[in-house]
Order: structure tokens, then C-alpha cells, then sequence
């Protein structure tokens, strides 16, 4: 069949262009990918028909109430060498759609052709990349998300560790199992994709996360292009879930060396703020602030508020981070050394590094 990603791209070209629901659906009748997100991994009753008698199968409205996870539609054969390797269906009533339907199966016939040329190899890693994209969008259900990981000939098996990864140079090239290699994980037991902006996440299985910790590790000391978000441990699928959604947020600052989740969770909740309310506050807050200032800030709250090891950081002696805090505060109103006022000036310039 189509590889989930391949099958998945078809169906979103098609439903943007025409304004039709599609499904694909394998050899077992069940939706690989689908208009409607939700039906994936389901099965589908008129697949199952198409399958048993090789024939077309359309359903009216009226038909379609008594069939178990069907719609009005027409459901046509894929063939590759005269095998029936799975089926199409296009939502609608038939004599609405039946043109549409009969165009869309021979375009996905093609596709089949094409995919049986690319190998077993490629098309898992395929799988493995519509996985992880439908992980960080937040589209797959436990369900979907065991039934994906045996069509990608994976086991990835809870206690689940994510990590997400920033590359200055890309080191996957043109083939998804180089990631693999350089990060030098069992392709069996971690998932590993990179994301539309080149961010490469990584969800590791059971004790599979151990190795791979220690050679992330080790990618940092010997790089400094890279940055590393440790995301943490999660005991089932809906907590990888929400690890996913946290990491989302946290991946807008930018990573230096080995960062864990636990550490950005001021970061990831402002990153939910929107960016007109995030830009209008930190001005509202730093604009009169040089950038030595700012920077001074940065290492004053890094250095938990301390005169004398901020000085050191800064290289400058301790009565001049007094005479710069003082001046912070104659601008902003706001003076670093007191709590409330401290609190205040952090949260503003996160908002401007989230920028």
C-alpha cells in the first residue's frame, strides 16, 4: 500500500483542490489516511466489501445508515499487478462523485507503482515520519498510535522518553535511517523524525532511553550547533502526549547545549501568550533598556540575584552591577533587587527571548 505519509499528502491535496472527502483504506479495510483525521485507523465497511468481491461499491445516504462505519460514497479497487493491494473512497452521494472517484483511484494507483519501487525500508521510515508529525500536532490517539508502530515495524514501549533536538547542520541528508545511525539508536525501539522546521524529536522506549541520553550527551560536548531538550519521562501515551505539547511550546526558545523540560517551564507557558501581547508587554516593560542592560539582567537572575557572582560573570567590579541595577530600575520603575519587582523584569525578558 501507499506509505502513510504518501497516502496522507494525496488526501490533503485532493480535499484542498476539490472540496471532497477522501479515504485510502489498506488491504484489511482500514483507513490509512483520511480527510477527516479522526476515521484513521478505523475500518471501514465498504473497504472490507470492495476486498471480498474485487467489485466497486457505492453507498447512497440512505444505505449508508445500516452499514457499520460507512458513509455515502463510492469506493473503488486499487490494483498493482492485477492484486487488489487496497481501496479508495471518496465521500458523497455516487452520482455526485463517481467521476471524481474513478480519477482519484487511478492517480492512487500510480502512487501504489511508484511505492512498491521504493522498498519495504523507506516506506517504514515513512510511516515513522507521519508518526511523529501526527505526535507534535497532537492528532493521534493511543489506538492510531499502536497501529501505526506496527505498520512501521517498531515497538516503542512505555516508560517513554522524548527528546528534541536543534541541529545547526543537518545531519539526517536525503535518507531518514541516517538519523538513526548518527544518533546510533535500535530502530526498533526509538522513534526518530525530524519536523517540518528541522527540529528532530526522538521518542525512546523503556530503557532505550538510557543509551540514547548518554550519546546526546556526548553530541554536545563535541558540538556546539547543537541543543538538546531533555523533555522528560512519561509513564503512558496520554502523558508522552502532553510532554509533546509541552516540548512544542518550550522549542520556540532557542537551545544551547543540554536543556531539560522541567528547567522551561516558565518559557513553554509564556509561548502560549500570543506574539502581539508577548512583543507589546516586553516593550512596555524593557524598552528603555540598552542591550547591556538587558544583558546584565540576564546574568544577575542567572546568577540567583547575587552582586558578587553576577560582577564576576560580567567581569566588572560590584559597584558598577550597583550603579546598572540602579539605573535598570530609575528606567523601568522596577528594581531587579527587590522580588516582586525581580519577578516582573524575568518574565519580560523571556517574552523577548520566545521573540
Amino acid at each position: 500500500m501507499i506509505a502513510g505519509t504518501t497516502a496522507q499528502a494525496i488526501v490533503d491535496d485532493i480535499v484542498g483542490r476539490l472540496g471532497v472527502n477522501v479515504n485510502i483504506m489498506d488491504e484489511r479495510g482500514v483507513i490509512t489516511a483520511s480527510g477527516d483525521r479522526s476515521r484513521v485507523g478505523s475500518l471501514h465497511e465498504g473497504a472490507r466489501r470492495v476486498l471480498e468481491t474485487g467489485l466497486p461499491f457505492s453507498v447512497t445516504g440512505e444505505e449508508a445508515r445500516a452499514l457499520h462505519g460507512t458513509r455515502a460514497g463510492v469506493n473503488l479497487p486499487l490494483r498493482l499487478d492485477d492484486e487488489i493491494v487496497g481501496v479508495v473512497g471518496v465521500s458523497g452521494e455516487p452520482r455526485d462523485v463517481g467521476e471524481i472517484a474513478r480519477a482519484i483511484a487511478h492517480l492512487a494507483e500510480v502512487m501504489v507503482m511508484q511505492q512498491a519501487f521504493l522498498g519495504e525500508a523507506g516506506w517504514r521510515h515513512r510511516v515513522r515520519q507521519q508518526i511523529v508529525e501526527d505526535l507534535v500536532a497532537g492528532r493521534l490517539t493511543v489506538q492510531s498510535w499502536r497501529q501505526r508502530q506496527q505498520l512501521a515495524g517498531c515497538r516503542v514501549e512505555p516508560p517513554y522518553t522524548l527528546f528534541v533536538l536543534h541541529c545547526g547542520q543537518q545531519d539526517s541528508a536525503d535518507d531518514p535511517r541516517e538519523l538513526y545511525r548518527w544518533l546510533e539508536v535500535d530502530e526498533a525501539a526509538v522513534l526518530v523524525a525530524a519536523d517540518a522546521e528541522g527540529a528532530v524529536w526522538a521518542v525512546a522506549g523503556g530503557t532505550a532511553a538510557v543509551a540514547l541520553r548518554r550519546r546526546l550527551s556526548a553530541l554536545c560536548e563535541s558540538r556546539t550547533d547543537i541543543g538538546v531538550l531533555d523533555a522528560g519521562r512519561a509513564e503512558d501515551f496520554a502523558a508522552l502526549v502532553e510532554r509533546t505539547r509541552q516540548a512544542r511550546f518550550a522549542m520556540r526558545r532557542k537551545l544551547v547545549g543540554e536543556v531539560r523540560l522541567s528547567d522551561l517551564e516558565l518559557p513553554a507557558l509564556l509561548a502560549r501568550i500570543e506574539i502581539d501581547t508577548r512583543h507589546a508587554t516586553a516593550e512596555r516593560i524593557l524598552g528603555p533598556l540598552s542591550a547591556e542592560l538587558r544583558h546584565t539582567l540576564w546574568v544577575y537572575f542567572a546568577r540567583d540575584c547575587s552582586i558578587t557572582d553576577a560582577a564576576q560573570a560580567l567581569n566588572v567590579h560590584r559597584n558598577t552591577l550597583a550603579y546598572r541595577l540602579g539605573r535598570i530600575e530609575d528606567l523601568t520603575s522596577r528594581d531587579p533587587r527587590s522580588f516582586q519587582d525581580a519577578v516582573v523584569l524575568q518574565v519580560a525578558l523571556h517574552l523577548t527571548e520566545l521573540d
